[in-house]
């Protein structure tokens, strides 16, 4: 069998979950709508937009769309969550896959499951097979996608949510086949937002979980993909990576949902471990006396990561050294330092002070290795440095569900009171047996 056939006829077999693998999932989905309230707030003006867009073209009233008490065709209900969802980079991601999953499978599956009136059994079987699509193909064509200037979440992506929705029309292996394959000629997403007006990333996860569904209702109809989607001659796999690692294909031996992390820091991963790094510096250094802070870290997380001074929130998801600054000098970082409006001149002066040096030894994907090693040099010629190799909130430096729930609340701060949150979190937890799937985005208010 060639590999999409593989893939699909694999992961057609993801249907008994264990009792941690939901346990798992309910994480994932509290932890996503921690990440759309903090999106929803944060990126109001570029939301605002979006929604007088998408909210004017109408349609049938087939699913819920977060904080609005109307619905929207199923599509647009998942792209309008997904955008949200991804607007404060607070969503989980994987390492290996080097993007994030949630914010486009969640959407995706709870629109359709909501149309559909799918079980709770299948929603949770939908979620788990976009996730390890999802981690399993990003993984397969990593670094490679990135070099071509490609992003995995918006590309890889439709081809997780078409996987995922196909689960919910009980597609067999070779519908899921299919709607990958329909997937891979609606794939969209490039790096460019890391160029210039990184507020446009939302619109990458968005398009992803919106043709993700749209791939798997046209299989759920009679239509078909072509063959070889991934490895074809003129497939997916050629269009994206000069080098594919076909063993990521395979998995492992548990579903690869337990491998993704879960963000403290709204910003980019790329920035945690030297967030991490400068809160441990903090109580230990002098920031008015500090001659230098050369930090080494992998090229790809400055290549992605690098912007000096932010001009506006949505540039400081993406600063290196803003996010390190802020944590060096106040021993945080959270949602209130994204207001750049004016940036304090001791935090300016210190991104004056901040070298970014390329180091190749700060990543290896084998290990699960994204580190950074911050070296803070002192006027008086001392040096004083912290290593952080695994941020908090990976698997091998894992958060606790009430860490995660801590999570939910500052993220819904002025957003939901402590009555709306617990009626969330049970809906959540209500997702699990033969019931009728009822969306948890039916318990959440009106917008602000």
């Amino acid at each position: 069998m060639n590999e999409t056939k593989t893939l699909s006829f694999q992961l057609s077999a993801i249907n008994s979950l264990k009792a941690e693998d939901i346990r798992q999932l309910k994480l994932l989905i509290i932890d996503f709508f921690a990440a759309t309230f903090a999106g929803y707030k944060q990126n109001r003006n570029f939301n605002s937009i979006i929604e007088n867009i998408v909210f004017a073209q109408g349609g049938s009233n087939d699913s819920s769309v977060f904080k609005n008490g109307r619905k929207l065709p199923a599509r647009s209900a998942a792209f309008m969550n997904s955008v949200y969802g991804h607007g404060a980079e607070l969503d989980d991601g994987n390492k290996k896959a080097a993007g994030h999953a949630g914010v486009h499978v969640i959407p995706a599956v709870f629109a359709l499951a909501e149309k559909l009136g799918s079980t709770n059994n299948d929603v949770l079987v939908a979620l788990a097979t976009g996730y390890e699509a999802y981690i399993r193909i990003s993984s397969s064509v990593m670094p490679g996608m990135v070099k071509r200037g490609f992003h995995s979440t918006g590309m890889t992506g439709t081809l997780a949510c078409a996987a995922a929705c196909s689960r919910l029309y009980n597609l067999d292996a070779q519908g899921i086949e299919d709607a990958i394959a329909l997937a891979t000629t609606i794939t969209g997403g490039l790096l460019s937002y890391g160029d210039s007006r990184p507020v446009i990333k939302p619109l990458n996860p968005a398009k992803a979980a919106e043709n993700g569904v749209l791939a798997a209702t046209l299989v759920s109809k009679g239509m078909q993909g072509p063959t070889e989607a991934l490895e074809g001659p003129n497939g997916w796999f050629h269009a994206v990576t000069d080098e594919v690692h076909k063993e990521y294909l395979n998995g492992m031996d548990h579903l690869l949902l337990h491998d993704c992390y879960f963000k403290m820091y709204p910003s980019c991963r790329h920035t945690h471990c030297g967030i991490d790094a400068a809160i441990l510096l903090h109580a230990k250094v002098n920031v008015d006396q500090i001659k230098a802070v050369n930090v080494y870290i992998y090229p790809n997380a400055i290549k992605l990561a690098g912007i000096k001074i932010p001009k506006n929130q949505d540039e400081t998801k993406f600063s290196i050294q803003y996010t390190l600054a802020c944590a060096l000098t106040n021993g945080t970082y959270g949602i209130s330092d994204m207001n750049v409006s004016t940036i304090a001149p001791k935090i300016l002066a210190l991104i004056d002070k901040i070298n970014l040096i390329p180091d190749e030894t700060m990543e290896n994907r084998e290990k699960g290795i994204r580190g950074t090693r911050v070296e803070v040099v002192a006027e008086n010629g001392k040096n004083i440095e912290e290593t952080v190799l695994v941020p908090r909130g990976d698997p091998e430096n894992p958060l606790n569900r009430d860490d995660i729930i801590e999570k939910l609340r500052v993220c819904a701060d002025g957003q939901s009171d402590e009555h709306e949150l617990n009626l969330l979190v049970k809906a959540i937890e209500n997702i699990e047996g033969d019931g009728t799937f009822v969306n948890p985005m039916t318990v959440l208010g009106g917008a602000l």
